[in-house]
């Protein structure tokens, strides 16, 4: 068996459909279909089988599944150098984050990675809504964010960066500044700024504070949390915001740090990446550049 029916194998299990393997292999779909029959001749198993208007894996198909992931990832592992030296690697890796960790931990983590691996650059970009087809179809190499049940297949893997508590920053001018406890009451008689990506819904205080029956006058909509602060410190409108983000640039934007009065839920931030990059050399050494990184960045602001 040649490596390429592997190769296609393992896209049309992962697609369950021959026409997308196809496009995705950029080959003919009826050139996929042959080789899927050369496969299923081979293993003696149809490996996929149409149900209605789709396809479903066979129990066979099912088996071989990981098995081949893993043995594809040891295959790309034995066609790299045997020994890593970062100073000498080249390449580029994509990492796609949502704001809060950018602003965190992209500068620090960018100056240790050029100075153990001067020749491997790295792009940054900021989240959207199909990230996990990005990550599954090999745009992005990382994706940092928030625990995602679309990523809890054997196909992906994480480790955790980073646990988020929420407080409020506002103006050292602020009516509120001085005061050691804010109730609740003072809290939604505020103009308040939200960050949101999108910029549409509402935020997880606004649902916490509808269950209830409160609301709050949002007053601005911002994309990021250095443009929240930014807007803050030269106006009355109060942020919520991760705590290790305030932390980081209140003081140099002359705000103040209050706790919120609402019990927020703590928000739990992973790295994830594909099987198809857990064994290469340059992913798994970068995966260990990131860790220490960002422990010591977390380190810095908490200290």
């Amino acid at each position: 068996m040649d490596l390429n029916l592997l190769l296609l194998l393992d896209v049309i299990l992962e697609e369950r459909h021959i026409s997308n393997a196809a496009l995705r292999l950029n080959m003919s779909q009826p050139a996929a279909s042959r080789s899927l029959q050369r496969l299923r001749d081979m293993l003696g198993d149809q490996l996929l089988i149409r149900v209605g208007n789709g396809y479903q894996l066979t129990e066979r198909a099912l088996q071989i599944q990981p098995k081949l992931k893993s043995w594809l990832a040891d295959f790309m592992c034995l066609m790299q150098p045997e020994e890593f030296v970062p100073e000498l690697a080249k390449g580029e890796l994509t990492i796609m984050s949502m704001d809060s960790e950018v602003s965190l931990f992209l500068p620090n983590l960018w100056q240790d990675l050029q100075k153990e691996a001067p020749n491997v650059a790295m792009r940054s970009i900021g989240y959207r809504p199909d990230a996990v087809t990005l990550l599954e179809e090999g745009e992005i190499d990382f994706l940092i964010g928030d625990e995602n049940k679309s990523l809890e297949s054997t196909k992906y893997h994480n480790f955790h960066l980073v646990r988020h508590d929420f407080v409020m920053v506002m103006s050292e001018q602020h009516s509120l500044a001085t005061k050691d406890k804010i109730t609740l009451k003072q809290y939604t008689e505020q103009r308040h700024g939200l960050v949101t990506v999108t910029g549409k819904g509402q935020g997880i205080i606004d649902k916490l504070l509808s269950n209830d029956g409160l609301s709050r006058n949002i007053a601005l909509f911002v994309p990021t949390f250095h443009l929240a602060l930014d807007i803050c410190s030269r106006t009355d409108l109060i942020f919520a915001m991760p705590r290790l983000v305030a932390e980081k640039d209140a003081e140099r934007y002359g705000l103040v740090i209050k706790e919120l009065p609402l019990k927020m839920p703590l928000l739990d931030i992973y790295l994830y990446w594909h099987e198809r990059q857990h064994q290469m050399a340059l992913h798994q050494w970068f995966r260990g550049l990131m860790r220490d990184s960002v422990r010591r960045t977390k380190e810095a602001i908490t200290a």
